[in-house]
């Protein structure tokens, strides 16, 4: 019987770590972030998320930060990119430069 029993327990707890999971990335995206907080956490993390205008989430990662990237050289053949987010204050955020 003691299976029985722990078993809902484990399920709530599995689906409540799950939740605070999915909490937590909601807290994280770019979306809920200003432009300063979303280049300032890009630049210490390498990586950000980001909810499209369609609504699918998508991890940014890859490229300078912005403060950096200003001088990127990508040589005769590639051109330097802006990476850019959506925030609460901007719809163009730029966080990194790729070449």
């Amino acid at each position: 019987m003691r299976i029985l029993t722990a078993a809902p327990l484990a399920l709530a707890m599995t689906l409540a770590g799950f939740a605070a999971t999915e909490h937590a990335a909601a807290q994280q995206l770019t979306n809920n972030m200003s432009c300063a907080q979303a280049k300032a956490m890009f630049k210490s993390q390498g990586r950000v998320q980001t909810r499209t205008r369609s609504g699918t989430v998508l991890p940014i990662y890859g490229g300078v930060p912005e403060a950096e990237g200003r001088s990127l050289r990508c040589g005769r053949e590639n051109t330097v990119r802006p990476v850019s987010v959506m925030t609460r204050d901007q719809n163009r955020c730029v966080i990194a430069y790729t070449c």
